[in-house]
């Protein structure tokens, strides 16, 4: 009987579209053939998702294989160069989530003296940058803290006494606040009869004289009257502190805070071949230029794909930060404000915003020391994911030095991310000016890691450095791990708070990946990621935990290249 015609044409329809399938379905399975390896490193002790190795094998920018030595014999050539990395510890690339990187790189031709500096030392570095100075020249430096200063308080006349003929600006420790003399405020036209501006504070004496002392936006308006740096200046800083990063293992970072200015800056280094980490960049909120156009200046390894957002300011004596409860030594004379700090950007403002900006697909950066900051962004981020859907960004609240008990766990039910910064969780003068200012019983959760970790919240990290001296991750690892000074004191901050030395490499390395949207390409080393790792001096997971500190990075690789040696 022969088949009706419609269903013969239906069975050789079929069996048409089927052949390019199977086709396909053959060409995807099978075995194939090992890729040949431009590099293998031998007698390492890898860190990898599977486990211990020892060995890697690269191809161009990828790795190809991990395992032992015979494991990886077949991706040997015999154009294959054979790295001997004798025994030493191999950890993925580390990452750095919240840098200022230009910052960084200008303040070596600053006027800088020691943190935790007395009032004498600070004093006298000024007088000593003065008589090299020409006269009228602007002197910028720091970093001062109100603790370590004594019982003196900064004020214009002290610098006006050492530095008659040129306009002063020192930063404090947070990068939050100046202490200025009489010429500097003069130049920024700051006199008794200028008030605070929206989100600053402008410190008087009893007769309602400006003292020298700006906090916020109030700093930042008389920091615009500095004259800038040029841009080739801007660009070797860059450069500078991109290479010192590298030599201390970070393969890759976020710039916590980038106007137009900077957006040249990065897209000019970018260019020329020398921007090597790959880099995340937060646009400043006030700049909508820049937010507008910022594809302009979007490079390969330079992504803009995040905006900074500050809602407070400091824990220190600046009494800045937003806190739920008054500053323990709060000065009833500072006015209603200052007991609790303040928002610097109201509630609705703020939740209007990060809907806005999480509608587009952009994280948000929101800085936050104080726990009613942090209340306020993740109330933020609630309004956007009831707005906008629960799969957004992972938006990121920076520093988060204190959190309450009941919002810890918000984060991970949000789907945020929790930047700890700067790296000052152990004892040291920073901090003492902390302490004083929101008392102890506090500080037992200062920056609470621990906590956000048990609620299941992806957390990272992050040195703000120039706030801190130095960017180094290792001093970071070792005191998440023993909140000791590094090498080790008496005096603990905050132990309940301690994580162990697997956490804190992870909080470097995949989680920061993940935020930073190329957890498929890096933070691990393992097979079809691009090689990024560093080689360092001495098995930080064997050591003491007080010997962290002093690791040294040997090697560091970038995409399968080599971009420091410590040779």
């Amino acid at each position: 009987m022969r088949k009706p015609l419609r269903l013969t044409l239906l069975a050789t329809s079929l069996l048409t579209i089927a052949a390019p399938s199977t086709a396909q379905f053959k060409d995807a399975v099978g075995n194939q053939p090992p890729v040949p390896a431009d590099v293998i490193y031998v007698h390492g002790h890898v860190s990898t998702p599977a486990g211990w190795q020892e060995a890697i094998a690269v191809s161009g920018s990828t790795i190809v294989g991990t395992g032992s030595k015979a494991d990886l014999a077949k991706h040997r050539t015999a154009t294959t160069k054979v790295i001997d990395l004798e025994g030493r510890t191999v950890l993925p690339g580390l990452i750095d989530m919240h840098v200022h990187a230009v910052d960084a790189g200008l303040q070596a031709n600053n006027c800088i003296f020691p943190q935790g500096a007395a009032m004498a030392t600070a004093i006298a570095t000024v007088k000593a940058c003065a008589a090299k100075a020409r006269p009228g020249a602007w002197i910028e430096g720091g970093q001062w803290d109100g603790s370590s200063l004594g019982k003196a308080k900064p004020t214009a006349k002290l610098l006006d006494a050492v530095a008659p003929a040129n306009p002063v600006v020192l930063h404090d420790i947070s990068l939050h606040s100046v202490w200025v003399n009489s010429a500097a405020l003069k130049q920024a036209g700051i006199t008794r009869d200028t008030p605070n501006p929206a989100g600053g504070v402008i410190e008087r004496d009893a007769k309602g004289n400006p003292t020298g002392v700006l906090r916020e936006t109030a700093a930042i308006a008389l920091l615009n009257k500095v004259p800038a740096p040029s841009e080739e200046e801007r660009i070797a800083a860059l450069d500078r502190a991109t290479h010192a990063m590298l030599a201390q293992g970070i393969t890759a970072y976020e710039e916590a805070l980038m106007a137009s200015a900077n957006a040249k800056i990065y897209a000019a280094l970018a260019d020329r071949g020398r921007l090597v980490q790959y880099v995340r960049t937060c646009m400043w909120d006030n700049d909508q230029d820049l937010i507008a156009q910022r594809q302009i200046y979007a490079r390969p390894r330079l992504d803009l794909g995040c905006v900074k957002m500050i809602l407070d300011g400091v824990p220190t004596d600046a009494h800045t930060a937003a806190m739920l409860e008054p500053y323990a030594d709060a000065d009833h004379a500072l006015g209603p404000e200052r007991q609790k700090g303040s928002l610097i950007i109201d509630a609705p403002s703020i939740i209007a915003k990060i809907t806005r900006y999480d509608a587009v697909g952009l994280t948000v950066k929101l800085h936050a020391a104080g726990d009613a900051s942090v209340r306020a962004a993740l109330d933020g981020i609630a309004a956007a994911r009831k707005a906008n859907g629960g799969y957004g960004p992972h938006h990121e609240i920076a520093h988060a030095n204190f959190i309450a008990p009941e919002d810890v766990a918000r984060a991970a039910q949000l789907g945020a991310t929790y930047e700890f910064s700067p790296y000052l969780w152990f004892p040291s003068p920073p901090v003492r000016d902390v302490v004083t200012t929101v008392g102890p019983k506090r500080m037992e959760r200062f920056t609470p890691v621990r906590d956000a970790q048990d609620a299941g919240a992806r957390v990272v990290m992050g040195s703000d450095w120039p706030v801190i001296p130095s960017m180094s991750p290792w001093v970071a690892i070792e005191t998440l791990v023993t909140r000791q000074a590094p090498g080790g004191s008496a005096e603990v901050l905050s132990p309940s708070q301690r994580v162990s030395v697997a956490d804190a490499v992870t909080m470097l390395t995949t989680n920061a990946a993940r935020q930073l949207g190329i957890g498929h390409i890096t933070g691990s080393i393992e097979p079809g990621k691009q090689a990024d790792f560093i080689v360092i001096d001495r098995d930080i997971f064997a050591v003491a935990p007080t010997q962290i500190h002093q690791t040294r990075v040997l090697r560091t690789v970038v995409g399968g290249k080599d971009v420091y040696s410590a040779q």
